[in-house]
């Protein structure tokens, strides 16, 4: 059984699993083990993880995706998605139209 402080994960032979099975599903539930790899023959054929363990990363705070998420608001009437330019002046912008619809 080899143990990685840093990540919390235990990788383990399956004979050795199942000697140990009861005390390695307590530690992953209290979370000082956060997974536990079983091989069988040098290949992985398992991993135990606590059930609420999320599957994939959280999302992070410090990441630039996603980091204003929930924080802009739309007014009504406001048309974010029709052209800034008047076609009757052959696709020159109209900077006095601006965004907001006046119909």
């Amino acid at each position: 059984m080899t143990y990685d402080p840093v990540g919390g994960e235990v990788v383990i032979t399956a004979t050795e699993f199942k000697a140990k099975c009861l005390d390695l599903l307590d530690r992953v539930n209290s979370g000082e083990i956060r997974r536990v790899r079983i091989t069988k023959r040098g290949k992985e054929v398992a991993v135990v993880r606590s059930p609420d363990h999320p599957a994939e990363k959280p999302w992070d705070p410090n990441s630039i995706f996603g980091g204003m998420k929930g924080t802009l608001i739309i007014p009504e009437g406001l048309d974010i998605d029709g052209p800034i330019y008047d076609p009757a002046l052959h696709g020159v912008c109209d900077p006095e139209r601006g965004l907001w619809d006046e119909e």
